[in-house]
């Protein structure tokens, strides 16, 4: 019996064909294995930053009560009083009261306003006369125009809210059988009940804080009944309570 001879060639494939079997059987098998990637998701939490230190500039934003919008506003004058004056030959006079007043905008620069102002009145015209007390009322119905609102706007000073500065036109009443005074004059005698003037203002007005303001004016009057000294210059200052919507 002769032997078998197998050449180098042959013992080659023998030993390469099942490697590549092997091979292709995993391949398959891995092509048709079901797929257990798993995707998952989640949310980044980004912690909220501290809010900044306030600067001076918005505490004085809050302070004054800058930047809140407004479109009317109740104020409640505190200081309508005249501290006892003595004059020449014994002449007295001293009032105490308080304002009332209505202002609203027609535009963010326009507004119109009215006020009540009952005060009680002490006069004496000389040493040698009575003195008298009496209820007087004092109103006036004005225009205002804010002629630098817009810019304060811009400027992040104010928001519509009567900060700003002003031009007025005004008609001042006094009423009272012993009455002296309108908003804008001061008359020596008390005759008639009902006296008017008419005043032309510039002036500034600001905000205090949530319940406060503040409001300076000084203009030129007439009155518009005949009399003595028909023209004269007025200024007046208003400070107390306020409440706005």
């Amino acid at each position: 019996m002769n032997p078998i001879s197998i050449s180098g060639g042959a013992v080659l494939r023998l030993l390469v064909l099942p490697l590549l079997w092997v091979g292709l059987l995993g391949q398959a098998a891995a092509q048709t294995a079901p797929d257990t990637t798993r995707i998952s998701y989640s949310e980044e939490t980004v912690t909220e930053a501290s809010a900044p230190t306030t600067s001076l500039g918005s505490t004085y934003s809050n302070l004054a009560r800058l930047q809140i919008e407004e479109k009317s506003v109740w104020k409640l004058g505190l200081n309508n009083l005249a501290l006892p004056y003595t004059g020449s030959e014994g002449k007295l006079y001293t009032r105490y009261g308080l304002y009332l007043i209505y202002e609203r905008k027609l535009q963010p620069d326009i507004s119109v306003m009215a006020e009540l102002s009952p005060d009680i009145t002490r006069y004496r015209r000389a040493t040698d006369t009575p003195t008298r007390t009496s209820l007087a009322v004092r109103s006036q119905v004005a225009g205002r125009f804010y002629y630098n609102l817009n810019d304060r706007i811009r400027k992040g000073k104010s928001a519509s809210n009567f900060s700003a500065n002003y031009l007025s036109l005004a008609i001042g009443t006094g009423f009272g059988r012993r009455a002296h005074e309108t908003p804008f004059y001061y008359y020596d005698f008390s005759k008639p009940f009902v006296r008017a003037d008419l005043a032309m203002l510039y002036g500034l007005q600001r905000r205090l804080g949530q319940y406060g303001f503040v409001d300076f004016n000084v203009g030129v009057c007439t009155k518009l009944a005949p009399e003595i000294d028909d023209f004269g210059f007025t200024s007046t200052l208003r400070i107390g309570l306020a409440l706005g919507r």
